[in-house]
């Protein structure tokens, strides 16, 4: 996916901040990854494995976010 993609995405999650809108991101072999959503003026990552969930204030640094946790996803092997 495109960086302006992944933006679009996070300035429409953005601009509807009182539903309850949320991307999630999966591995190729469909494994979910992450869960994005907009609250409380800023970007919650819910990291699925760990149910971590870390606040990003703005798009660039959240993007940034996504890159890390998908290239991690590719370099670590998953366990079913």
């Amino acid at each position: 996916m495109s960086v302006n993609h992944t933006k679009t995405m996070l300035e429409t999650l953005k601009e509807y901040p009182t539903c309850e809108i949320s991307l999630t991101f999966k591995h190729d072999d469909g494994t979910p990854l992450f869960s994005i959503c907009y609250q409380k003026n800023g970007y919650q990552i819910t990291y699925l494995d760990s149910l971590i969930t870390k606040t990003y204030n703005d798009i660039e640094c959240t993007i940034s976010a996504i890159d890390k946790a998908l290239q991690n996803s590719y370099e670590k092997p998953l366990i079913n």
